[in-house]
């Protein structure tokens, strides 16, 4: 966008943020667990804030709220969707970025949670100076190992979804440097132009979503877009990146421009624009192919361009030995389990990546045997190497769970010790047009299972609520974390402690019929926090 403003001496449009429509402020709380430091940018899809994460002892985090409000029941459920695949790919690729959460603002404003990531975007980069070519093969092969994992799919709700992220850009494109593998590099913004774009075609709009200087020639047409329209825009990108110049220029910045010049202006060459640049020639082909006006033309999958970058590294012939740094590492095959093994962790960092690792277990659980396939819940922990936690397993409708996607999260726990030590933990989902839904579950404190999961939710402070489709019990389709505030920890902690000395003097269903009476009494008072 950089480059985009100095061609056309353009001005930042003047149309309110998000923070100013909606009345986001610093220090504010979304969700009772992420606190608003300040505001680190703004652009076109929304505002970005630097938060700390309660939950984690003020771990950093990025909150991104879009531009965009969620008028109805299928925009949020789109929303709420698009969010958890942003999430789900996180989990499955080192080279996109990390969605921690998300939920809705005032006035159906939505956010998202990110990792939060110290370093330069690829933008940044290319204002600095030409890079290394190793470096550019680096950058670009790790970009292209983000790309394969969305464009191969994701599996939600027993369906296998391709990804299309139709906005790269090196505005997208972030680089950290990392202890144990160099250079790092994330792709930022998956989903969310999938999730405008759909929005502009449900209200049928002919605005383009997207960064026009990097759209493909179908975007602009309304064709139907696949892998290879991203293919088309890392093929400007890459083109940026190597000469600091577009490809194709637009005589005006306006979409019928543009429109006009992704599909009918003939790029430019390389060498046209850098004369002195000094690449090889198959290097030069490879970024040419992909932007090509017809789809078809243009390489079919980001797996041949990895081979291509990787055979040009290994080529040699025809590269300028001042261009070339220390071989790249091969990041493609290491997941981010794997990456939570490095070294050279902050504490911050390492208080994270035990969440994570925890989450990314809840992610790929499956439904136990053992249970019935009906609308149920109850508890059981999830394990990892160095770590456990408690799960919330439960089971509804695929429309009900999609229903309460964006729903306001609430935890209650009360105790009985007579006739038989036992706890209803109580979690609720609300929002205005659904009302609530009650998830009640019992827990036993004379029972050794009962009392390890009540010892971790008094201990870790949080559980994984993990909602699985009754029609299709695979993994869950969404898991979320939900906070226990710190009087409910110590009384978590209390009834424990008071249970283990208690002799028992009837059963526990005994037990559960004189917490029903109470939990009847007690939703009045959730529902007026709510």
């Amino acid at each position: 966008m950089k480059l985009l403003n100095k061609y056309f001496n353009f001005n930042q449009s003047s149309t309110p943020t998000p923070s100013q429509k909606s009345g986001i402020q610093v220090g504010q709380l979304l969700i009772d667990r992420y606190k608003l430091v300040e505001l680190v940018g703004s652009g076109a899809m929304g505002s970005v804030y630097r938060a700390q994460d309660q939950l984690l002892g003020d771990v950093t985090v990025a909150v991104k709220f879009l531009t965009h409000t969620l008028n109805n029941d299928a925009i949020a459920s789109r929303f709420a969707r698009e969010a958890r695949i942003g999430a789900l790919l996180g989990h499955q690729s080192l080279n996109i970025v990390r969605v921690l959460d998300y939920g809705l603002h005032d006035e159906q404003v939505p956010f998202y949670v990110m990792e939060f990531m110290q370093g330069q975007t690829l933008e940044d980069l290319i204002e600095a100076g030409r890079l290394p070519l190793n470096r550019f093969i680096h950058i670009m092969t790790q970009v292209c190992a983000g790309l394969k994992c969305a464009h191969q799919g994701i599996n939600i709700e027993g369906e296998l979804h391709q990804v299309i992220h139709r906005d790269i850009k090196p505005s997208n494109i972030f680089l950290i440097k990392d202890a144990s593998l160099g250079e790092l590099t994330k792709l930022l913004d998956f989903g969310i132009a999938d999730f405008l774009s759909s929005q502009s075609e449900d209200m049928r709009s002919h605005s383009f979503v997207g960064t026009v200087a990097y759209g493909s020639p179908e975007q602009f047409s309304g064709a139907v877009v696949d892998v290879r329209s991203d293919i088309y825009s890392l093929g400007i990108t890459m083109f940026e990146t190597l000469t600091g110049y577009f490809p194709i220029m637009a005589t005006a910045n306006t979409i019928d421009s543009w429109a006009q010049a992704h599909q009918k202006f003939h790029p430019q060459r390389l060498w046209d624009v850098a004369p002195a640049l000094k690449i090889p020639r198959a290097l030069e082909d490879l970024v040419m192919s992909c932007l090509a006006k017809a789809p078809a033309q243009r390489p079919q999958s980001v797996t041949d361009i990895i081979k291509a970058l990787k055979s040009i590294t290994h080529q040699g012939a025809g590269v300028d030995p001042s261009l070339i740094n220390n071989a790249s590492i091969d990041l493609t095959s290491i997941t981010p389990q794997q990456h939570t093994q490095r070294a050279n962790l902050t504490v911050a960092e390492q208080t994270q990546v035990v969440f994570w690792s925890i989450e990314d277990l809840a992610w790929r659980a499956s439904w136990p045997d053992n249970k019935p396939i009906a609308n149920i819940v109850f508890a059981q922990t999830i394990q990892s190497s160095d770590q456990e936690a408690v799960g919330l397993w439960v089971m509804l409708t695929k429309q009900e769970i999609e229903q309460r996607s964006l729903s306001k999260r609430h935890s209650n726990f009360l105790c009985t010790f007579s006739p038989h030590p036992a706890i209803l933990w109580i979690t609720t989902l609300f929002d205005r047009q659904q009302g609530p839904r009650w998830l009640p579950c019992y827990v036993d404190l004379k029972d050794n299972g009962g009392q390890h999961i009540t010892k971790l939710l008094s201990e870790m402070g949080y559980y994984l609520l993990m909602l699985f489709d009754s029609s299709n019990p695979g993994q869950p389709v969404s898991v979320v974390t939900i906070k226990i505030p710190e009087r409910q920890c110590k009384l978590l902690k209390d009834c424990l402690s008071t249970a283990k000395q208690t002799t028992t003097t009837g059963t526990l269903v005994d037990s559960k019929q004189l917490l029903k009476q109470k939990y009847q009494a007690v939703k009045k008072k959730i529902l007026a926090k709510l």
